[in-house]
């Protein structure tokens, strides 16, 4: 058995979010009017920080869309498309905590996305 390189290690979390991702970012950013996330920009995005970068410039890309999460909540409120988007952010930052090396990032993120899966769930129940 091969054992994959520690500066590697990080690949494991990518797949969900190169399927869940592209769509739906390009979707909030649509209906924020947010220009330069058409979903072809996101796989692209992507894939380049898949193929040729590394694991800081993954966790910054999932911080990016953390932000457009919580600017998509403050104007358009809970819905399906931000639960998912929630949902997958999570995932990440849960899986992200078993990784090493950015540890107090991921926790601090995983906080972040914590505080919005909470307000979803408030504004839900109104």
């Amino acid at each position: 058995m091969t054992e994959t390189p520690v500066r590697d290690r990080w690949l494991f979390l990518t797949p969900e979010a190169e399927a869940e991702l592209p769509s739906a970012v390009a979707a909030m950013a649509a209906a924020l009017g947010e220009q330069g996330r058409a979903e072809e920009d996101e796989r692209s995005s992507l894939e380049r920080i898949v193929v040729d970068g590394g694991y800081p410039e993954w966790l910054a890309y999932l911080r990016d869309r953390r932000k457009l999460l919580e600017r998509y909540v403050e104007r358009q409120g809970e819905d399906a498309l931000s639960r998912h988007v929630a949902d997958v952010l999570m995932n990440h930052w849960l899986l992200a905590l078993t990784v090493p090396g950015q540890e107090p990032d991921a926790q601090a993120e995983r906080s972040r996305v914590g505080a919005i899966v909470r307000k979803l769930g408030e504004l839900r129940r109104r």
